[in-house]
């Protein structure tokens, strides 16, 4: 496989062998979340499932990507197989190297966080901007559209027609039930664990 693609899984081991070597300084319980004053207000007891969750998440999160990209390109054709990893490889780095300032937040504060993440937006922007670069030429005839949406079409993921990536075909109901799990799954994730970490303060 190509250094594209294990780059970022391998730059994740750094902040792994870090927090090993430097577990026993992360206070117990961790601060894992600051109020507006940059103070903590939320907390997690010190274990090893808590010390590597952020290098973990990073981790599931390029899963994910790379399983929807592994799906697309069965559907392919090729020329959008190689446009979409153009356009999220250095979102890929970016993610991954998140996971240090982030897993290191309760000894650093959430400052670098915020400028990682700043990083990060700037990042998706400007790829975002250069989508179009990334598309292969759309065949004379085909409809253009932000929806696609054909009860004809079997398929439930389709190669767009405007801009890079595949999207789903929206004539199936299940389509609808999977971008509601897609949109509202990481929201509730992101709500049990600040639940928990309140419950902690």
């Amino acid at each position: 496989m190509k250094l594209r693609t294990l780059g970022p899984y391998l730059l994740l081991v750094a902040p792994l062998v870090a927090l090993v070597l430097f577990a026993n300084r992360f206070p117990d319980p961790m601060p894992v979340h600051w109020g507006a004053s940059g103070r903590p207000n939320g907390f997690l007891p010190r274990t090893p499932l808590a010390l590597a969750f952020p290098v973990l998440l990073m981790g599931g999160i390029l899963l994910f990507i790379d399983a929807i990209v592994a799906g697309g390109a069965r559907v392919g054709p090729p020329a959008m197989t190689e446009g979409v990893h153009r356009l999220l490889a250095p979102i890929r780095w970016m993610l991954a190297l998140m996971a240090t300032p982030v897993a290191f937040a309760p000894l650093s504060g959430p400052t670098p966080v915020l400028v990682g993440a700043v990083l990060l937006v700037l990042v998706v922007a400007v790829q975002i901007v250069r989508s179009p670069r990334f598309a292969p030429p759309v065949p004379d005839g085909t409809r253009r559209g932000l929806i696609y949406m054909n009860p004809a079409d079997p398929r439930l993921i389709v190669p767009k027609t405007w801009g890079v990536g595949w999207t789903f075909n929206f004539a199936k109901p299940i389509a609808w039930v999977i971008l509601g799990l897609l949109l509202l799954g990481p929201l509730a994730f992101v709500g049990v664990l600040l639940l928990q970490a309140g419950s902690h303060h």
